[in-house]
C-alpha cells in the first residue's frame, strides 16, 4: 500500500465532500472514515509482523522440516549483515504508519467538530431569518432544512433506502416481462433524496420527479436528476391527459389530507394512459408499533391509511389493484422467540411484522 497516495486521497475527499452541502465524509465527531480503518488495519498487521523478520518459520515434526530448518539457519548466518536492516525498516515503517493513523483520526475529529459548529450556526441563521420575517408576536415557522434533516435521520442512509426500493423495480417489471408497456414518461411524486429516480434512470426509464421541499430539489439536482419544485395537485393539472406511463409515490400519501389524497389518485388516473400504473408505498397501521409510535416521528404525517381504505380509493377512481405487498418487517433478532407457538407468532405479526405496505394499480381501459 502506498501510504502517501492514501493520505492524498483522504485529503482530496475531505476537501471535495466538505464543499458539497457542507457535509463531512467523516460523519459525526470522532467517527473515522473507512480510509482510516483501512490504514489502522494495515498498521496492526505490520506491527504484528515486524518481529517476525529473521525468525524461523513454523517447523512441523517431519524429517523434511528438520532438513529445511538446517538450510534456513545456514541462510540466516549468510544474511547476518542484511536481516537487521530489514527489521529496522519494518519497525520504522510501523512507527510512521501508527503516527499517520493518529494524525488522520485527529483530522477526522476536527472536521467533525467544525461540521457540528457549522450546522449550529446555520440553524441559528435560518431561525433568525424566519423570526425576522414574522409579524411581532407570531411563532416563526420551522426552516425548510428541518424536514429534510428529519428524513435523513429516520430513513437512514440513501444506500439503505435505495436497497429497499430495488424490489419495486422487480415488481413493476414483473407485470410486463417484455417491458413494452413501461416505455414512456414516469413521474415520481415526493421524490425526497432521489433514490428511486436514480434507480429508474439506471434502468433506462424516462423519469422526472417533483417535491415541495426546495432542499430536496437542490439535493436531487446536484445529482443531475430531473427534479422540480411543485405540489402534486398543481403539477398533475398541468400534464396532458393520458400522457404518463407510471406514477410513483413512496412514503407520500400519509402526508396528505383525505381530500388531497383523493385528488391525487383521481388526477393520476386522468393523466395515466390506459394500462398505466400507479404505485404507492406507505406505513402500515396493521403494525401496532408503527401506528402508535413510529408513524408519529414525522410531524408532517396526517394519518395512517389502512390497506383496505387505500384499495377502495384506488378502485373508486378507476384503478384495478394488480399487486399488494407488505414490506420491511422488523429483523428476526428483534422479534420474540418461539415464533412456532401460535400466540407468539400472532404477537410478532402485530408488533414486529411489516412496517409498510404497497399497492400497484393499473388504470382501467
Amino acid at each position: 500500500m502506498n501510504v502517501h497516495t492514501r493520505v492524498h486521497e483522504i485529503h482530496a475527499r475531505v476537501e471535495r465532500e466538505s464543499a458539497m452541502n457542507g457535509s463531512s465524509p467523516f460523519g459525526a465527531p470522532g467517527t473515522p472514515d473507512i480510509d482510516l480503518m483501512t490504514i489502522r488495519g494495515a498498521y496492526g498487521r505490520l506491527y504484528e509482523l515486524r518481529n517476525l523478520v529473521g525468525q524461523m518459520p513454523p517447523q512441523p515434526p517431519t524429517l523434511r522440516a528438520r532438513i529445511g530448518a538446517q538450510f534456513v539457519r545456514m541462510v540466516q548466518r549468510m544474511l547476518f549483515w542484511y536481516t537487521p536492516q530489514i527489521l529496522r525498516f519494518h519497525n520504522e515503517t510501523a512507527l510512521v504508519l501508527g503516527e499517520l493513523c493518529r494524525t488522520v483520526e485527529k483530522q477526522a475529529n476536527l472536521i467533525g467538530e467544525v461540521r457540528k459548529q457549522m450546522k449550529g450556526l446555520r440553524r441559528e441563521l435560518e431561525f433568525e431569518t424566519l423570526r425576522g420575517s414574522q409579524p411581532v408576536g407570531e411563532i416563526a415557522a420551522r426552516p425548510a432544512a428541518f424536514d429534510f434533516s428529519l428524513q435523513d435521520h429516520f430513513r437512514g442512509p440513501e444506500e439503505d433506502t435505495a436497497g429497499k426500493l430495488r424490489q419495486w423495480l422487480a415488481m413493476i417489471e414483473g407485470l410486463d416481462p417484455a417491458g413494452h408497456s413501461l416505455n414512456g414518461p414516469w413521474l415520481d411524486v415526493g421524490c425526497g433524496r432521489g433514490e428511486w429516480i436514480s434507480l429508474a434512470c439506471e434502468r433506462g426509464y424516462d423519469i422526472t420527479g417533483i417535491d415541495s421541499s426546495p432542499i430536496s430539489v437542490n439535493h436531487c439536482q446536484a445529482k443531475n436528476l430531473r427534479v422540480s419544485r411543485a405540489e402534486a395537485h398543481h403539477h398533475l393539472l398541468g400534464i396532458d391527459d393520458g400522457s404518463l406511463t407510471v406514477v410513483t409515490a413512496f412514503q407520500v400519501v400519509e402526508h396528505l389530507t383525505m381530500d388531497a389524497l383523493s385528488s391525487f389518485v383521481a388526477l393520476s388516473a386522468q393523466k395515466l394512459r390506459p394500462g398505466g400504473l400507479l404505485v404507492v408505498e406507505t406505513p402500515d397501521p396493521a403494525n401496532l408499533l408503527m401506528a402508535s409510535h413510529y408513524f408519529w416521528n414525522d410531524p408532517t404525517h396526517q394519518r395512517p391509511i389502512p390497506l383496505a381504505l387505500m384499495e377502495f380509493i384506488f378502485q373508486y377512481f378507476g384503478f384495478t389493484v394488480v399487486k399488494r405487498v407488505r414490506l420491511n418487517p422488523f429483523p428476526p433478532e428483534e422479534q420474540m422467540a418461539y415464533a412456532e407457538i401460535e400466540p407468539v407468532r400472532r404477537i410478532n405479526e402485530l408488533l414486529y411484522g411489516p412496517r409498510d405496505y404497497g399497492l400497484i394499480g393499473r388504470r382501467e381501459q
